[in-house]
């Protein structure tokens, strides 16, 4: 028993000497203090200048002002339809006609009571020519004859009345009217519009006033379509006290993209600058004092340097003063740096 035991022992530290000897301690890993030596591991942005713009967003409705809601001047059944939608016409084109046969009728008996008139007339003076009659004859007779020129003439407007022309020159964009329902002033028969003159009217918050001007470069963006450049026709002159806000008219042009009554947005650039210092906003720190300042490295440690900031669009913050072009700031790891660290600037 004792004899196995011996042997038992043996064996086993025989197979620990045969075994694979402890690994070396890695001396290549580096330690805080070999860190701290190196240095923070950064990389540097050297400023420059380059054209600086901001804007700001509004929405706004697409207007016109020749969209027109055409009425008849005067009632009675729609005889004819002369035009279909979508058709364009010219300015003072019969869109449709009124049953005015009443009004028809009546001036063909005052034409043939004209004709005799105007006889009488000729019969009259030439009478008078002669020495027989009266005056008053006489001035009866062409009073007459202007009377019923005068009733001739109205009844003639009555006659246009029931012709229903385009008020200008555009595209039949709807017809309300049926052939041989009744119709009055009081309901258009159809409506007629010209694409060509439209504009974007939007409200501004008086926040802007002095900050935009006519003329001023405008973007306007078209949910599905390209982005339409334009420049602000019109700047009101009076602010809204419900809302505070003040309005802006905008042309679009030609562009037959957009239609009445269309949301859109306005891109306004209200700041535009030929050659500024503009950085990444998450360059910019703050210390607990709120001041603002970024990084730079001197004799191989991180310097802090005070700057002046401005108005930010985007990404983008405007430097105003502390910094001057050519100058090496910390770009990566400035956020993880402390005053006086040694750092190393890495590629």
């Amino acid at each position: 028993m004792i004899r196995n035991i011996l042997i038992l022992a043996v064996s086993t530290a025989i197979f620990a000497g045969c075994g694979s000897p402890e690994p070396a301690p890695d001396t290549t890993t580096s330690t805080p203090e070999t860190a701290a030596k190196e240095g923070r591991k950064v990389t540097t942005l050297t400023i420059t200048t380059a054209p600086f713009d901001h804007y700001f967003t509004v929405q706004g409705n697409v207007e016109t002002d020749r969209m027109a809601q055409v009425f008849p001047m005067t009632q009675g059944a729609v005889r004819r339809i002369l035009v279909e939608e979508g058709q364009t016409v010219r300015k003072g084109q019969v869109i449709l006609e009124l049953d005015n046969d009443i009004v028809s009728s009546n001036q063909d008996e005052l034409d043939t009571r004209l004709a005799l008139a105007k006889d009488i007339l000729d019969r009259q003076e030439r009478l008078w020519a002669q020495g027989i009659g009266t005056e008053v004859q006489l001035l009866e007779a062409r009073s007459n004859v202007e009377a019923l020129e005068e009733s001739i003439a109205a009844f003639s407007e009555q006659v246009e009345l029931g012709k229903v022309t385009a008020p200008f020159a555009g595209t039949v964009d709807r017809i309300f009217a049926k052939e041989g329902e009744l119709a009055s002033p009081a309901r258009p028969v159809a409506r007629v519009l010209d694409l060509d003159d439209m504009y974007v009217r939007a409200k501004v918050s008086d926040h802007y006033v002095g900050a935009v001007t006519a003329g001023q470069r405008v973007d306007i963006i078209v949910p599905g379509h390209d982005t339409l450049a334009s420049a602000i026709e019109r700047v009101g002159s009076y602010i809204e006290p419900a809302n505070r806000t003040f309005e802006i008219v905008v042309p679009v042009g030609d562009d037959r993209k957009l239609l009445p009554n269309q949301f859109v947005s306005l891109r306004i650039n209200d700041l535009h600058l030929d050659s500024a210092m503009a950085l990444p906003a998450g360059l910019i720190l703050q210390d607990r004092e709120g001041k603002d300042y970024v990084y730079r490295i001197g004799d191989g440690k991180a310097t802090r340097q005070p700057v002046t900031i401005g108005t930010a669009y985007e990404d983008r913050i405007l430097i105003l003063g502390g910094l001057s072009p050519g100058t090496t700031i910390i770009d990566r790891g400035a956020g993880q740096v402390v005053e006086g660290e040694t750092v190393q600037v890495i590629r």
